[in-house]
Formats: C-alpha cells, sequence, structure tokens
C-alpha cells in the first residue's frame, strides 16, 4: 500500500511540475533527474543492501558494537562516494556547459548537490528496514519526499513568476532533506539502546563483500531502465524527453502487480528451491506470472482509454507522447506473460547470468534506441526500451526452462500437467 501511494504521489509530483515548469523545463529536469537516479545506485555500492542483510544477524548475535560500525561506517563510505561522484560530475558540467543553456547547466548542478542526500535518505531507509520497519521506510522515503515535492512546487507556482528546471531541482532537494531530517531523526529515537553504548566495530571487507555481490546486478537495472531516457536526451534534445519521462511514469503503473508478487515471491522460490521441490516451483512461478501479467493488462487498458487525456495534463504537447505510452504499457505488458524469470534466476544460483542477460537487454537497448530513435524520436526509445525487456526476460525464460525445468509463464499449468 505504501508503495502504491507513493507512486501514485510520485506521479502527481511530476504532473504539477510539468504544469510549473512547461515542457521544455521538465526535460531537461527529467533528464538531470534521471543521471542522478544512475548514480545515486552506483554511489551506494550495494552498501544499502549490506545493511539489510547483515544488520538483523548482528543484532541477533549481540553484536552491537558491529551494529555501530556498519551504521557509521557505511554511512561514511557510501557520504564520500556521493560526493566524489558530484564533485566529478560538476566539473564536468563545467567543461561541456558551454554547449547548452544556463538551465541546462544549474539544473545539473543542483543535482549533483542533491545526490549525497539521496544516498544517505537511501541508507537511512535501508536501516529502517532492516530493523523491521518497512512502513516508517515508506513514510518518509517514498510518501514524505514526494508529497513534499507537490507542496513545494505549489509554493513555487505562487512565489515565482517564471518558475524554471533550476528551480524545480531545488524544490526536490529541499523535499530529499526534509525527508532525510525525518527519517534520521526517527532514527536516532528508536535505536536500540544496547547499540548506544558499544564501541563501534567496523569489517569493512565484509561489508563490502556482501555490496560489490549484488551491487552489479542493481546498477544494471537501474541503468538499463533509465538508458531510454538518457539516450533520448542525447540524441534529441530536452523537448522531447519531457513528454517522454511523463509516459513512462505512467507506464510504471502496470508494474504494480509485478512488485507486488516479487515481495512475496522471492523467500518462497529459495525456498522452494532449497528444497528441491520442482512441482511446488512450477506452481508458484505459474501464478506469480498469471497475477503480475493480469495487473499490467489491467493497467494497459485503462491507459489506453485515458492515456492521451492524462498526458494533456502535464501542459500542452505532451499529448505527443502517446505512442510511446502505448508501445511501454503493451511491451511491458506482453513480457510479464514470460513471468518473474529474473527473480527465478537470481533467488537460486543464477545469480551471476541474470547479471549478464541483463547487460544483453541493456546493449539491445542502446542498439535499437540510436537506429531508431533519429527516425522516431520517443517512439524509437520505446520501442529500444521494450526490445531491451523481451531480450533479456526472454533468454531467462529459456534459462530457467532449460536449465531448471521450469516453465515460468503464464503457460505455465500445461507444462506442470504433464511433468506430474
Amino acid at each position: 500500500m505504501v508503495s502504491v501511494c507513493g507512486t501514485g504521489l510520485g506521479f502527481v509530483a511530476n504532473l504539477v511540475m510539468a504544469r510549473v515548469i512547461g515542457r521544455q523545463e521538465y526535460g531537461v529536469y527529467a533528464l538531470m533527474f534521471s543521471w542522478i537516479s544512475v548514480l545515486a545506485v552506483v554511489a551506494q555500492a550495494g552498501q544499502d543492501i549490506s545493511l539489510i542483510r547483515l544488520l538483523p544477524s548482528y543484532i541477533r548475535d549481540g553484536a552491537w558494537g558491529e551494529v555501530r560500525g556498519l551504521r557509521r561506517g557505511v554511512g561514511a563510505m557510501v557520504f564520500a562516494i556521493s560526493c566524489c561522484i558530484a564533485i566529478a560530475g560538476s566539473v564536468v558540467v563545467y567543461m561541456i556547459g558551454a554547449e547548452h543553456s544556463a538551465s541546462w547547466r544549474n539544473t545539473f548542478y543542483v543535482g549533483f548537490a542533491m545526490l549525497p542526500i539521496l544516498t544517505q535518505l537511501q541508507q537511512s531507509g535501508a536501516l529502517h528496514k532492516a530493523f523491521k520497519r518497512p512502513v516508517v521506510s515508506g513514510l518518509y522515503q517514498t510518501l514524505g519526499r514526494p508529497l513534499l515535492l507537490i507542496v513545494l512546487m505549489g509554493v513555487l507556482a505562487l512565489t515565482v513568476r517564471d518558475a524554471d528546471a533550476p528551480w524545480a531541482a531545488m524544490a526536490t532537494l529541499a523535499s530529499a532533506t526534509l525527508a532525510l531530517a525525518g527519517s534520521a531523526w526517527h532514527l536516532v529515537h528508536k535505536w536500540p539502546e544496547q547499540g548506544r553504548r558499544m564501541p563501534p566495530k567496523y569489517e569493512i571487507r565484509r561489508w563490502l563483500t556482501v555490496g560489490l555481490q549484488m551491487s552489479v546486478l542493481s546498477i544494471v537495472m537501474v541503468a538499463g531502465a533509465r538508458f531510454d531516457v538518457l539516450i533520448l536526451g542525447a540524441l534529441m534534445g530536452t523537448g522531447d524527453v519531457g513528454p517522454y519521462y511523463a509516459a513512462v511514469r505512467m507506464a510504471g503503473f502496470a508494474l504494480f502487480a509485478q512488485g507486488a508478487v516479487n515481495v512475496v515471491l522471492a523467500p518462497m522460490i529459495a525456498d522452494r528451491y532449497d528444497a528441491h521441490d520442482l512441482g511446488g516451483l512450477q506452481l508458484v512461478a505459474k501464478q506469480a506470472a498469471r497475477f503480475a501479467f493480469a495487473g499490467a493488462f489491467a493497467v494497459s487498458l485503462f491507459f489506453t482509454v485515458t492515456g492521451r487525456w492524462l498526458l494533456a495534463l502535464f501542459g500542452r504537447g505532451f499529448d505527443s507522447a502517446y505512442a510511446p505510452l502505448m508501445v511501454l504499457l503493451w511491451g511491458y505488458c506482453a513480457t510479464m506473460a514470460l513471468g518473474e524469470v529474473g527473480f527465478m534466476l537470481s533467488m537460486t544460483r543464477y545469480q551471476k547470468l541474470a547479471t549478464v542477460l541483463v547487460l544483453v537487454g541493456v546493449a539491445a537497448n542502446g542498439v535499437v534506441a540510436w537506429l531508431l530513435v533519429p527516425a522516431l524520436g520517443a517512439t524509437g526509445a520505446a520501442i529500444g526500451a521494450v526490445v531491451s525487456l523481451f531480450a533479456w526476460r526472454g533468454l531467462a525464460w529459456w534459462v530457467v526452462r532449460s536449465r531448471l525445468g521450469i516453465e515460468p509463464s503464464i503457460f505455465g499449468a500445461a507444462r506442470g500437467a504433464n511433468a506430474s
């Protein structure tokens, strides 16, 4: 529920922002935030995963020195990496800034200033999750930040005559800072008493080992999800990015059911695989695929009817993204029919292969988008994104069938029946 409400608030925040700053400036903001989203995952170096993986075991073992060390050490490490990336990014903006407008330069400068704040907010959220407080984590990161952004954009609309992308970026920075302050305050007041007295102990090598094992896949996944926006911005400029980014935000609703399934699916897959229960694994895969496909299909139908009108709410010219929206929605829907193949690989013993397959998809996205965007614009970017999904998910589907002996798609019932 928190995730659904947060995504809805994020959509409203982007709608309000587009109305306030206009299509061209919203494109600048969308391009900046896409870059910062990718770099934030790079800066984490998988340490948000380290927190969630290691903290519960430390607490269970009563290793409160390691708990304090993990919180301090990982936080300092991620903050330092974020600052280095932010400084390097600002230098790049300064070097190439003459080729772009002042609005573009200032938006990216604010974005890089935002990077350490966003990574610390993610760290704080990971700590709440590790302490089994996922609702609290979502309260600040998923709900609080977009809600604050809506309020701040409303204030900008009333007080600033010509609000532009740098103003929107500063509002995003302010909302992230306030959300971080709230999350950190909550964390301090709920921190266990045992963890306040022990001197910190640092296991840096272990943190890096755990984090880096999972960070590659996270980085590849996020980069792949933003690659179409980045290529469109590089080839066509920010004017086309704004409407397309709005379409991407809308198409993301088709993934709600998949996200809900994944929360439950991951431990079930691992449990049945470890127990060599292939019949149970087949049943779980089939039910998950059908639920995710049904959710994507329902959302696609809804936006097929209402999508042009909803895009028009963003402002003049945004309805031009209706065709890319349709490509994305029905492409997502079709790939959902293949099943939850990513989790089927990563939760068994094929997590490294899953990373390779996603990289293949990213490469396919780059090639197709680079060829089609000059002729088709945003529609070419959408086709590239869908081809990427079909490439890696299709390969993953084949691997799951051939190596695990499971039919993970929505047609899994027939195979399961024959197998039994």
